[in-house]
């Protein structure tokens, strides 16, 4: 099991409370990064509570945001390709129907010598 360091998860969170201040001019970001700095210099038993509810809010998040991104990139971007390939592509691109009598390709294409040389 990862063991987190209590002081730095608080310094992040005040560090991080305020950046979020400093673009959106709003003072309670402010108050919010001294109260939890302070809290954390005050005491290791708070810093420590401070980095669990921290780390208990990252895994709640781990289990939603994942399946909200992943749902998003298949309604937006999946399914559209797919739509349009069945709507504009080819009937059989994988040739998953057995129409044919033969799988291979006939290519009419001349060697030449150089074509051996570097294959890669």
């Amino acid at each position: 099991m990862k063991t987190t360091n209590p002081t730095k998860t608080v310094l992040t969170i005040a560090t991080g409370f305020l950046i979020i201040g400093l673009f959106t001019g709003n003072e309670v970001f402010y108050k919010i990064a001294a109260g939890v700095g302070i809290l954390g210099l005050i005491s290791s038993k708070l810093a420590y509570w401070i980095d669990f509810l921290w780390m208990k809010l990252a895994w709640v998040l781990s289990l939603i945001v994942p399946n909200i991104l992943l749902s998003a990139v298949f309604f937006l971007v999946l399914f559209p390709v797919a739509l349009l390939s069945r709507l504009f592509g080819e009937s059989d691109p994988l040739w998953l129907k057995n129409r044919r009598d033969s799988f291979f390709k006939e290519t009419n294409k001349t060697f030449d010598p150089e074509s051996f040389e570097n294959p890669w």
